[in-house]
């Protein structure tokens, strides 16, 4: 069973766990906002506009939109708190690995700085990866302390009100 909600406005896509295309990808729908008139369009009272954007996606007033349950939404979140920290912790992480190993003195890579810097940047790829997995594996389950932990509190109240049924059609 499906919970659906019709598009009257930001307010009913702010914060929700929304079904996005059709591969049944789950994702939480922030900074919701009536989309801006373009250059030379006058700008019309909220009562008169017709589509809301949040980030790349578009609606329009009065089209149906899926909201996750089960499953789906608890895949959702916990894809969404690695994203987030995927994009923190490989950045981050990889020149760290690279100084640190860079610090590493071994003779044989004394002669040439070009093969130093390759085997150090081949040497960092694995580590960061091993970091990654490392994340990966903490984060398996939604319900679990270290993600509802780094999915912050404005995500994981998102996650705690639709799922719990405080979602309303």
């Amino acid at each position: 069973m499906s919970t659906y909600r019709t598009v009257t406005g930001p307010d009913d896509l702010e914060g929700r766990w929304v079904v996005v295309d059709d591969d049944d990808e789950v994702e939480l729908l922030e900074d919701v906002e009536w989309e801006r008139p373009r250059r030379g369009q006058p700008a019309l009272p909220e009562g008169q506009r017709k589509i809301v954007t949040a980030g790349t996606h578009r609606f329009t007033v009065g089209q149906t939109v899926e909201l996750a349950e089960g499953a789906a939404l608890e895949t959702g979140f916990r894809d969404a708190v690695r994203s987030l920290w995927r994009s923190i912790v490989a950045p981050v992480s990889s020149p760290l690995v690279f100084a640190a190993l860079h610090l590493v003195h071994t003779p044989w890579l004394d002669e040439s700085v070009v093969r130093r810097t390759i085997v150090l940047v081949v040497a960092t790829i694995p580590v960061v990866l091993g970091i990654l997995g490392v994340l990966n594996g903490l984060t398996r389950s939604a319900d679990g302390r270290v993600t509802r932990a780094l999915a912050g509190p404005r995500m994981r109240e998102a996650f705690d009100r639709q799922r719990g049924g405080g979602v309303t059609v």
